[in-house]
């Protein structure tokens, strides 16, 4: 198990403020190589800031990480020549580089319900806002029961990995998830017929949600028949004889590759508020050089193909099967350029010192917390985490649902 970052060296002098300071990327490498031997895949461009990376095997001893994975240039020099002045964090902003980043975010073991308001900053806790459907649905969670934890499932050996308490897409739910949902306020904007009505994006399901009343009601038929904890990904059939105004066939897959969450939230603390738009621009920049798609309000979340998912027959399995089968013809699901990323501003993450935070979400149910995020570190975050399925170590807050066997090929966790 990991203690405190610094523990790594043996003098108590504080490690320097930037992520290609070559004591913190010694960490780094460090840090890869427990995730490795976890089952994480692993990034492996922070050992390229390493003073010493280590020999390519396959160049036969000759050539480092750094040549390898920049083409002979400093990472600095990389992104530049790649991707032009991706810009940077105002002078003297306020990141926390003393505490342990690895381990201070918790969340991601239940389900992830993002919620459209088409806004960027909330109330302090957002579900105060009263009238929106975030407070309405906080009351409905905090009402209903929680089946206990079992402690049946192998845990990671490093406390801030953890698996999933959903299965892989296309297989049921096996028993109750013992983690009720956790709910984000977002900029998504919705885009439910009727402009009372908000959307809601469900993860790890992978899923989009019209028409919800803006109303206890609406909020208890949307835990009852989407959210609970003994519901899988298909949610419920719904039957013509029993719909009504607050259960609707309205659900559908996600067209996205990876959902990226930003916290924007002014009013919990400004360093979140200022990093947002400069982490946007920055993604803009990179997911267009790989000819990555972006949606920023939601607009592709209309007209999607096929019959909603309350309308799939058969049993458990077979609806599973069939949610399955539709996540897995997303346009690279599984890796490599190309396909579309969607981009909100979220309300609070928790830990707004190591601003800017970023949560990532992906088809396969790997939830990822990323801090200490700069415009800088944009490229890895595009190159080695969407693109690959590889977790970068010196930005990792918390992830689940990402250990996979044989680390060192395949598509990361990406697949499933």
């Amino acid at each position: 198990m990991l203690g405190k970052i610094s523990s790594f060296l043996s003098h108590t002098e504080p490690l320097p403020s930037s992520h290609t300071a070559a004591r913190r990327a010694d960490t780094y490498v460090t840090l890869s190589k427990e995730l490795g031997q976890a089952g994480v895949p692993t990034s492996e461009t922070d050992c390229a800031s390493c003073s010493n990376p280590c020999l390519d095997p396959s160049q036969n001893g000759s050539g480092s990480v750094d040549e390898i994975v920049y083409d002979g240039k400093a990472y600095e020099e990389y992104v530049l020549e790649k991707y032009g002045d991706l810009g940077e964090l105002p002078k003297g902003f306020d990141t926390d580089w003393e505490s342990d980043l690895q381990g201070s975010s918790k969340g991601g073991k239940g389900r992830v319900v993002v919620i459209s308001t088409g806004k960027s900053d909330w109330e302090r806790d957002h579900v105060d806002e009263k009238g929106s459907l975030a407070h309405h649905l906080d009351k409905v969670i905090s009402s209903a029961p929680t089946p206990a934890s079992s402690d049946s499932k192998p845990k990671s050996s490093i406390p801030y990995i953890s698996p999933s308490e959903f299965p892989s897409p296309s297989d049921p739910l096996s028993k109750p998830i013992s983690v009720q949902p956790s709910l984000y306020s977002s900029s998504l904007i919705s885009q439910s017929d009727d402009p009372s009505d908000q959307t809601v994006l469900v993860f790890p399901d992978w899923k989009v949600i019209h028409e919800i009343d803006n109303s206890l009601q609406g909020a208890r038929s949307l835990y009852e028949n989407q959210l609970s904890c003994e519901v899988g990904r298909s949610g419920k059939p719904l039957m013509d004889e029993v719909e009504d105004e607050f259960s609707r066939r309205r659900s559908w897959v996600l067209p996205y590759r990876a959902v990226i969450l930003l916290c924007s939230h002014k009013k919990r603390d400004k360093r979140c508020h200022i990093a947002a738009p400069l982490l946007r621009s920055a993604l803009h920049t990179v997911l267009q050089k790989h000819d990555i798609d972006i949606d920023e309000d939601g607009s592709s979340l209309t007209h999607l193909d096929g019959p909603p998912l309350e309308e799939i027959s058969g049993s458990d399995s077979e609806r599973e099967e069939e949610v399955g089968k539709r996540i897995g013809e997303i346009e690279s699901v599984q890796g490599g350029e190309g396909g579309q990323v969607g981009i909100f501003n979220i309300n609070h993450l928790g830990g707004h010192r190591y601003a800017g935070v970023m949560l990532i979400l992906f088809p396969s149910g790997a939830y990822i917390s990323y801090g200490r995020v700069s415009p800088a570190e944009i490229p890895r975050v595009v190159e080695d985490t969407i693109l690959q399925g590889k977790i970068v170590p010196g930005l990792l807050r918390n992830a689940v649902g990402v250990e996979r066997a044989g680390v060192k090929t395949g598509k990361g966790f990406l697949s499933w």
